[in-house]
């Protein structure tokens, strides 16, 4: 007699399992019981391995990690990638799941991953850049070390995206399975405190010297916290926990095109995001109950905020920020929040905001300041993040059939733009070299004055976003955008190994003598690979689906298929792709137009995506 088939429910997208291991506990359960208390994992801190003044953080209890990770055999591992099997285990713990099972996959996301272990290498170790001797830092290789430890099948996908990281592979993770591509997903969102992290935020004077006070019109910066959160979906109706189930019903991003470290003045790049949720999501604005917003309590996140709001027409929708009980946990929040906003759903209770007392944001908003029963089924999460990024994302216990998917449409890929050697081809037509450079800084900059295209803001930038920018201009140069694409309908979809690893040791140098601590602004905002495409949506007015994935190895061919999805599930119809390569000597880029030909998706998507 056969085995049965597993119980596979079209484009439904339950959750199977969570965790959240956070400055208030090492489970859900214990730290939504600290939440519903009014408690604060935020405490006033001084941790000089991690900055020379006192400040306030979310820390999680360090002694019962390493407790923990003894039990578990975890102390091999570096503390970043035990954070994550640690959350897994808690998750998975009592469920059928599998992670071993062949049509599961397991998605990373985080800001700065491993960046602790740069402060463990000599500044001379540091100052020759040398990828070899790196290898510790790329996020890529922990989400390996983790995928490793549970013996998975598929090659992991690491989304680093900023702060809307969290919230973008949760709606990774979601479109994957309703392509029918995997049958389970394992997404988790972590990041730590380190000098690095804080150092940067200080030197942006972003940080509170108080607990944060989201919303509130005496609030004066974020407070830093710590965490991981793990959210398991599933197709498999027979994973998904009995009793009350939760969907994941659609979701989106956008960008501002506005600035790279300052949110958009108007809001439109979140109010963007937010529409295309709803829509993706078939769901309509009356139907939401509540609204979790990112809310860092620093002046303009928030005031953006509550204008994406009124372009929305939802500033009565009932919003809160989570800042105030777990600090920002970076690429973790947006995992960390959709699982607390779950237990908000189950548990018919409003979640206060804590910190807030006095509105002082420009738009009205509808602010929750107590836990408030009531009758719960379907929230919006939204994030936003550095180099203009936005995402929002819609939960609930009623499932609602998405819009039927767009005609077959398969893809053309233009002649791709190469550079390497210092030397750059559209084709296989070389227009540009310039061999006596004698470093990817030298070379990059003639290669962007033989564009004749003039803009200051170049020479400001980090050599991650120079390459992008030149590649990018370059390819353009040969193969114009047509004008009947809409900005608003562009994707830019790019990837790498190193991250931003060639700048994070710029920042790293800065900070690693107490006798010479220099942290600047103006260096810490580049040490996120994403900025580079923030760099590219302000030059072409892109504000469309947007993600920045990291892979040991070429992933063309995943941004291909990547690209064919969001043409038949979103509004996208043009995708800007490409990988970046630039750290040391290394100068190395590829990139792409993906357009439509309604020919060969089929094909393509029976083929399942996988970055390796």
């Amino acid at each position: 007699m056969g085995i049965p088939a597993p119980a596979l429910t079209g484009h439904k997208v339950f959750v199977a399992a969570d965790n959240i291991i956070s400055a208030l506990g090492f489970s859900t359960e214990e730290t939504m019981n600290a939440v519903w208390r009014g408690e604060t994992g935020i405490k006033r801190m001084y941790d000089a391995a991690v900055y020379p003044a006192p400040f306030h953080a979310g820390y999680i209890d360090r002694q019962r990690f390493r407790e923990l990770c003894g039990q578990y055999g975890l102390l091999p591992y570096a503390p970043f990638e035990a954070l994550v099997i640690l959350s897994i285990r808690e998750a998975l713990r009592g469920t059928a799941l599998n992670p071993a099972d062949e049509k599961m996959l397991f998605i990373l996301s985080s800001t700065k991953g491993n960046i602790g272990y740069l402060h463990t290498c000599s500044p001379a170790e540091l100052a020759r850049k040398r990828p070899e001797s790196l290898q510790e830092a790329m996020l890529w290789r922990s989400a390996q070390r983790v995928a490793g430890y549970f013996g998975m099948k598929n090659t992991p996908l690491v989304v680093s995206s900023a702060c809307v990281s969290g919230v973008a592979a949760v709606e990774l993770g979601a479109r994957l399975l309703r392509e029918g591509l995997y049958e389970t997903a394992i997404i988790t969102g972590a990041d730590e405190i380190t000098a690095f992290t804080v150092s940067g935020f200080q030197a942006f004077k972003s940080v509170s010297p108080e607990p944060c006070r989201p919303y509130d019109r005496r609030r004066d910066g974020l407070s830093t916290g710590e965490g991981a959160g793990t959210l398991a979906l599933t197709r498999r109706e027979d994973y998904a926990p009995a009793g009350r189930k939760i969907y994941i019903l659609g979701g989106a991003t956008a960008n501002d095109a506005n600035h790279i470290s300052a949110p958009s003045r108007t809001g439109d790049g979140l109010h963007y995001a937010i529409e295309n949720a709803l829509a993706r999501a078939n769901v309509p604005k009356s139907a939401l109950d509540f609204i979790n917003l990112h809310g860092t309590a620093t002046i303009f996140n928030d005031e953006m905020e509550s204008k994406a709001l009124a372009l929305s027409a939802l500033s009565d929708v009932p919003a809160n920020s989570l800042k105030g009980y777990l600090g920002h946990t970076l690429g973790a929040s947006g995992v960390m929040e959709i699982i607390a906003c779950m237990a908000s759903l189950k548990q018919n209770r409003l979640i206060a905001t804590k910190g807030f007392a006095t509105l002082g944001v420009p738009a009205p908003m509808n602010i929750i300041t107590e836990n408030t029963p009531g009758e719960l089924h379907t929230f919006l999460k939204t994030a936003s993040g550095f180099g203009g990024f936005n995402s929002a994302i819609v939960v609930s216990d009623k499932y609602t059939e998405p819009p039927p998917p767009k005609a077959a449409a398969g893809i053309r890929c233009s002649p791709p733009c190469r550079i390497s050697g210092h030397k750059i081809w559209v084709g296989d037509t070389l227009v540009f070299e310039a061999p006596d450079a004698d470093t990817p800084a030298a070379f990059l900059k003639a290669a962007f004055k033989n564009l004749h295209a003039p803009n200051m803001k170049f020479y400001k930038m980090d050599n991650l976003c120079k390459l992008g920018y030149v590649a990018t201009a370059y390819l353009l140069q040969r193969h114009n955008i047509p004008p009947q694409y809409d900005g608003k309908n562009i994707a830019l979809l790019f990837s790498n190994a190193a991250a931003s690893l060639d700048t994070d040791i710029d920042h790293q140098l800065s900070i690693c003598d107490g006798g010479n601590y220099f942290p600047s602004p103006a260096v810490f905002v580049y040490t996120l690979p994403n900025i580079v495409l923030g760099e590219i949506c302000i030059r072409e007015k892109i504000q469309g689906e947007t993600a920045f994935f990291l892979s040991e190895t070429g992933n063309m061919d995943f941004l291909r298929r990547y690209a064919a999805m969001l043409f038949r599930r979103t509004a996208t119809q043009l995708a800007i792709a490409g990988r970046l390569e630039c750290l040391g000597d290394t100068c190395e880029a590829e990139t792409a137009l993906i357009s439509c030909n309604r020919l060969q998706v089929k094909a393509c998507l029976r083929t399942a995506l996988n970055p390796a």
